[in-house]
């Protein structure tokens, strides 16, 4: 054998224009996304920002916790009659969500399914004025302008979310979990309920805390149909305010004073839905299945 045949023959490890190419084009493309991703984030920094900036010098116990009439002027109204009525139509909005969305998954035929699926992405699409147009036409003659009103109306909104969401982790959960329940003689019901959604329950309480957040920060709707009220009394029978009602109405004032108390509100609400938020995601990270 040659001295030649017996030197052993190197890899060739030198980059080509291609493959240099390639890893530029890589590059910039990562950094495309990770400066839309950034940008993705500006904005609820910004809003963050502003509402912080221009909220908390005004706010203070008292305007926490003193009714708007009295001095200093507080929002302990607006405060309640968010809570209660979002609190109300979460009552009646999670039920009738969690069950269609498991009916959509897991009993509907395909085509019921599919039209399911449609009704939903459209009652998610309309504008919100438009279910209070329909509770203030359908509701209201009956029951006035009251928290009762205001309340049916944020269950309509809130009620495709929650379904949306329902059926969206349900579907998530592995099909061997069901076959495994049923081949042990589980009645299908009993799967359901404690086997399905045991096992999509943080993708569910995740969906209503998304409801929640939108029906907190509903302005329109209770503009028709629950108004606005100084009464710190809570009466459903009668007009009550909420916190988006006295942010719009205090920032188209023309008092300095009154428009700070509007930015002040804001960040009530904005620390109220960041909490909200939080406390689900605490517990959908500690309780992951899905």
């Amino acid at each position: 054998m040659s001295r030649a045949e017996k030197t052993p023959t190197l890899i060739d490890f030198s980059l080509t224009a291609h493959d240099i190419r390639r890893r530029r084009v890589n590059q910039i493309m990562l950094g495309v996304i990770q400066t839309m991703a950034i940008l993705a984030v500006v904005p609820l920094v910004a809003i963050f920002i502003v509402i912080l900036s221009k909220g908390l010098p005004s706010l203070s116990v008292s305007y926490l916790l003193n009714a708007p009439l009295a001095e200093p002027r507080g929002i302990i109204n607006a405060i309640q009659g968010s809570l209660v009525m979002t609190g109300i139509a979460i009552v009646a909005s999670a039920p009738i969500g969690i069950a269609g969305g498991i009916y959509l998954n897991e009993y509907a035929s395909e085509r019921v399914s599919r039209l399911g699926e449609l009704f939903i992405d459209i009652m998610l699409g309309i504008p919100s004025i438009l279910a209070g147009l329909f509770v203030y036409f359908a509701i209201v003659p009956l029951l006035g302008h009251s928290g009762w009103a205001g309340s049916v109306a944020l269950t309509v909104l809130m009620i495709p979310v929650v379904m949306r969401t329902t059926q969206e982790v349900i579907r998530l959960v592995p099909a061997g979990l069901r076959e495994a329940s049923l081949a042990l003689g589980v009645p299908q019901w009993k799967t359901t309920v404690f086997v399905t959604c045991r096992t999509a329950l943080s993708g569910i309480l995740t969906g209503i805390v998304l409801a929640i957040s939108r029906g907190l920060g509903e302005t329109a709707p209770l503009l028709l149909t629950s108004q606005s009220s100084n009464d710190t009394a809570i009466n459903l029978g009668q007009p009550m305010s909420a916190m988006t009602v006295v942010i719009y109405q205090n920032a188209t004032s023309s008092d300095p004073q009154i428009v700070a108390s509007a930015w002040t509100t804001a960040l009530v609400l904005f620390v109220l839905a960041f909490i909200l938020n939080v406390l689900v995601r605490f517990r959908t990270v500690n309780n992951r299945v899905v």
